[in-house]
């Protein structure tokens, strides 16, 4: 990612999470606004590692990875996946596989073991391709999503990067 794609990162993440609302307090108009603005400050300041997929000269997916237990520490090994965003017309189209293969792919040549993965619990269609990928399910509970200001039940997943 450079600089001039934060706009469209931005916008994209914002709107592949609008589509694809899960939980009937996210459409709140308080939850709404912090999403966006969550996007709009990661994408300007990324602490992490983030990679773009294009097509026809557009941004239509990205992907991003870092520390879990200590974001932005570039030193911890970046083995988390923490993003993977798709623009709505895109989406089932194989882009986040191919992104999620680049990411772990940069893990792999940094030879990081395990690489992670967290969604909602309820994101069927997610944690469908990541257990088609390999990922393993590892533990589930409740956590807190700053940028929704809500708690919510997510998935933790792994897979080996042998």
């Amino acid at each position: 990612m450079t600089a001039s794609d934060a706009e469209a990162v931005a916008r994209i993440g914002f709107e592949a999470w609008k589509s694809n609302r899960i939980h009937q307090s996210w459409f709140a108009p308080a939850v709404e606004t912090r999403v966006e603005d969550a996007f709009l400050t990661f994408a300007s300041r990324p602490d992490a590692e983030v990679v773009v997929a294009v097509a026809a000269g557009e941004i239509i997916g990205w992907g991003a990875r870092d520390s879990r237990e200590h974001p932005g520490d570039r030193s911890r090994g970046w083995d988390y996946i923490s993003d993977i965003w798709i623009a709505p017309r895109w989406q089932g189209k194989g882009v986040g596989s191919v992104l999620i293969g680049e990411l772990l792919a940069r893990m792999r040549f940094e030879n990081l073991g395990v690489a992670s993965i967290e969604t909602d619990a309820s994101n069927e269609t997610a944690l469908s391709l990541y257990k088609k990928l390999g990922f393993s399910e590892i533990w589930q509970g409740t956590d807190f999503s700053p940028s929704l200001g809500l708690d919510h039940i997510k998935v933790r997943l792994e897979k080996p990067l042998l």
